[in-house]
């Protein structure tokens, strides 16, 4: 019987880890949700890596860019469009910051 806790405690923590690995993963989260705007510039959309587009919006904060995502800003609709969590979002977010400075 305690075999048998132990390997379900094992699973359960395992799964956990995947889950928070996953959410926490800006790359992944921009590829899929993010990249279709921001790699190419869709209506005004600042593309990543583009240091002279994200400076003004790095400077107010990534808590105010990730409300952005969450609210909607411009011509992107709420949660990205794609219904990003709002752990994606500052994952997001923090990627797409990192590759601009």
């Amino acid at each position: 019987m305690q075999r048998l806790i132990l390997i379900v405690l094992g699973a359960l923590a395992l799964a956990l880890g995947l889950q928070a690995a996953g959410a926490a993963d800006g790359q992944a989260v921009y590829q899929q949700k993010c990249a279709a705007c921001h790699a190419v510039g869709v209506a005004g959309a600042p593309k990543l890596g583009d240091k002279a587009a994200w400076a003004p919006r790095i400077a107010q904060g990534k808590e105010a860019l990730v409300k952005s995502v969450i609210n909607g800003k411009g011509a992107m609709p709420p949660r990205a469009g794609m219904g990003a969590s709002d752990a994606e979002a500052e994952a997001a977010v923090g990627y797409m910051i990192g590759q601009a400075q």
